[in-house]
């Protein structure tokens, strides 16, 4: 989609065909049951904004915009990881919850753009998620569907993941009305670092740093 994108003191509109989880970033944590006071309490903000139709603005992602080998751009996050791997989650439960159709599939053709590179499990379940759908409980067809390996659940990032939709799901239920609409007060500044150079080095330093 098209986003606004901060460049010093200016704001430019740009757009972005995905977003990737670069390869040397740490495992999703916000799902992680030892994160329940943080993800709690981000979850809480978000519904709450989104119950009462009302901005929520999510601080400043960091990152660097590429091209990729199909000529699309990609946004690489050097900090945000947390924030946008929840959102794409939240966009995943409420779309498959409200969406129908047309609609549906064009919200799958988008969540197809965010991919997960820490591991190969990640990836393919990514991938995997933009295209299933879901009845009741989403976490418990995930883990009964035929292409749930073993593989999955020893991936740190994955369990989060299904720990995260678990969480969402409860939030979801407590409002118990339409919020897809609504999603789009979500929103937060894009910090692009192009002009530096994104080492490894410099990855592994903003990670230790939280």
């Amino acid at each position: 989609d098209v986003i606004e994108i901060s460049e010093g003191e200016t704001i430019k509109k740009v757009k972005l065909d995905g977003i990737k989880i670069p390869i040397i970033q740490r495992d999703y944590a916000q799902g992680r049951k030892n994160e329940k006071i943080i993800r709690d309490r981000f979850l809480s903000a978000i519904f709450e904004a989104l119950d009462n139709n009302r901005e929520l603005e999510l601080d400043f992602v960091y990152g660097s915009i590429k091209m990729n080998n199909n000529d699309k751009k990609v946004f690489l996050p050097l900090d945000g990881q947390q924030r946008l791997t929840t959102l794409y989650l939240l966009y995943w439960f409420v779309g498959n919850k409200e969406l129908k159709d047309q609609e549906l599939t064009n919200l799958r053709e988008k969540l197809l753009g965010f991919s997960y590179a820490t591991r190969t499990t990640a990836t393919a379940f990514c991938e995997k998620l933009a295209e299933i759908t879901f009845k009741d409980d989403p976490v418990e067809g995930i883990r009964k569907a035929y292409w749930f390996h073993k593989r999955f659940e020893k991936d740190p990032t994955v369990i989060a993941m299904l720990n995260m939709i678990d969480a969402i799901k409860i939030k979801y239920e407590e409002i118990n009305k339409p919020i897809f609409n609504n999603l789009n007060n979500l929103c937060f500044y894009i910090l692009p670092l192009d002009g530096f150079e994104l080492t490894d080095e410099l990855y592994i330093k903003m990670n230790a740093r939280g």
